[in-house]
């Protein structure tokens, strides 16, 4: 069987894992990116690798199996690079209603066999010693089987493995157009040139419509251009601080990570309805005046916070939050992948994508998520994206 040639356009967590895949699966894999790698949704996330509660059954089953890839992935680095700290989570909800859904979410998850714990304030203060007693407020759960990934050592990973088993990349490379006929697929770049070959797998996040409208298709995508808690989010980066932190905090008002050197990545998700893509705010402004003070009331002797930036993340997400993963085109040439948690689920979607392009033979794991679901219609067709806990920002 000739080798395929395969074109990844998006050099993303999920443009590049799927490319190692196929590279590892003996494709000839070239990747194109408009810009430069991890450029787009994967630089501006906050990076916890988790499946605390995705619905339905299918979605949380696969970002489960993918915490199990990330770990096998992390065990296999062939130096002492560490992309993956598996450091667990630890939360507790504030007023009555969280506190009683944070209960019925760790209950399912334990149903499923999810690894939580409830934990005492005092076990809580030993793993985070500058923790305020006062902040803290019903059951506090431990989740030890999350992790924090940090997204750019990831990306090197991925592509130092896809580059050894023959793929190339083609940064700052736009697509103009795509076609496809029963023998293969047109690449038409902004250059002039053309790549021909035998598949592409589109794995441009929120921009997919921009390149699938070319083949007249078209999926919902949440909108990402315009403030939406649900599509968009505020991102905080800290100078580095005095905080003894190893670990992933989920708390009512703020979510702290470690972001490397003694730097934090902060959320504050009850912010979001402000997050407005055009107009990220400064790193002295309103909203850095309350991610400080949050800060404060969360931490004791922790040090002046000192924000050095605040992004506005915007998620690539389907309509109704769930995967788009699959074939789009009558001729089987053109493959999309477009998901929420792409951190989370990089690493199995890769290896999934791959086997059924290189195998041409469906999983089953994937056969809830298929794109078709959501041809020709628009995202205010499906009912809103409630996010009413953290794992589902």
């Amino acid at each position: 069987m000739a080798t395929q040639q395969i074109a990844v356009v998006g050099a993303g967590v999920i443009g590049l894992a799927v490319a190692r895949a196929l590279a590892l699966q003996g494709a000839q894999v070239t990747i194109f990116d408009r810009d430069y790698m991890g450029a787009g949704t994967s630089s501006t996330t906050f990076a916890w690798v988790n499946a605390n509660g995705k619905p339905p059954p299918a979605y949380q089953r696969l970002n489960a199996l993918a915490m199990e890839d990330h770990a096998r992935l992390q065990l296999t680095q062939p130096n002492s690079l560490r992309w993956l700290e598996s450091c667990g989570t630890w939360e507790w909800a504030g007023t009555g209603d969280a506190q009683q859904r944070l209960l019925q979410r760790v209950t399912a998850l334990q149903q499923t066999g999810y690894a939580v714990r409830q934990v005492t304030l005092t076990e809580l203060q030993q793993e985070i010693p500058a923790l305020r007693p006062q902040a803290v407020s019903g059951s506090i759960w431990h989740f030890p089987t999350e992790s924090l990934l940090y997204p750019m050592l990831y990306l090197a990973r991925l592509w130092t493995e896809a580059q050894a088993h023959g793929a190339v990349m083609q940064q700052h490379q736009a697509i103009r157009h795509i076609s496809e006929n029963r023998d293969g697929v047109t690449l038409q770049l902004e250059s002039g040139e053309e790549w021909h070959g035998d598949r592409i797998v589109l794995a441009t996040g929120r921009w997919a419509n921009q390149l699938l409208h070319t083949l007249d298709i078209h999926i919902a995508l949440l909108d990402t251009s315009k403030p939406d808690p649900v599509a968009c989010s505020f991102l905080a980066r800290t100078a580095p601080q005095p905080l003894p932190l190893g670990t992933n905090l989920i708390s009512p008002r703020l979510n702290v990570r470690p972001d490397g050197g003694g730097r934090l990545l902060l959320q504050a998700l009850d912010l979001d309805h402000l997050a407005d893509p055009a107009a990220p705010p400064a790193p002295e402004g309103e909203i850095a005046r309350q991610f400080c003070e949050r800060y404060q009331a969360l931490f004791d002797d922790a040090g002046k916070l000192r924000i050095e930036q605040i992004v506005v993340g915007q998620r690539a997400r389907p309509a109704d939050g769930l995967p788009a993963i699959g074939y789009v085109t009558p001729h089987q040439r053109v493959y999309v992948a477009v998901t929420h948690s792409g951190i989370t689920l990089s690493p199995l979607l890769g290896r999934l994508v791959a086997e059924e392009m290189v195998n041409d033979t469906a999983s089953d794991l994937l056969s809830d998520f298929r794109p078709q679901r959501l041809f020709g219609k628009q995202a205010d067709e499906f009912a809103p994206i409630v996010r009413n806990f953290p794992a589902a920002q």
